[in-house]
């Protein structure tokens, strides 16, 4: 039985959008002092982290 050949053609791409993802959240600094362990993720304000730095470390 001969079959009969179909041309080859490409697939029509989606018009939708592809998802949007959250920015990650990153680990920006670890640290340990005494018996406290602090980690500060990229999601934190800079002021804020800088203000518990600062009480953290004096």
């Amino acid at each position: 039985m001969i079959e009969k050949q179909q041309p080859i053609v490409a697939l029509g791409h989606s018009t939708k959008s592809k998802k949007v993802r959250p920015p990650r959240n990153n680990l920006l600094l670890s640290l340990k002092k005494n018996d406290l362990e602090l980690n500060f993720y990229s999601s934190l304000d800079p002021e804020i982290m800088n203000k518990l730095l600062e009480k953290v470390l004096s």
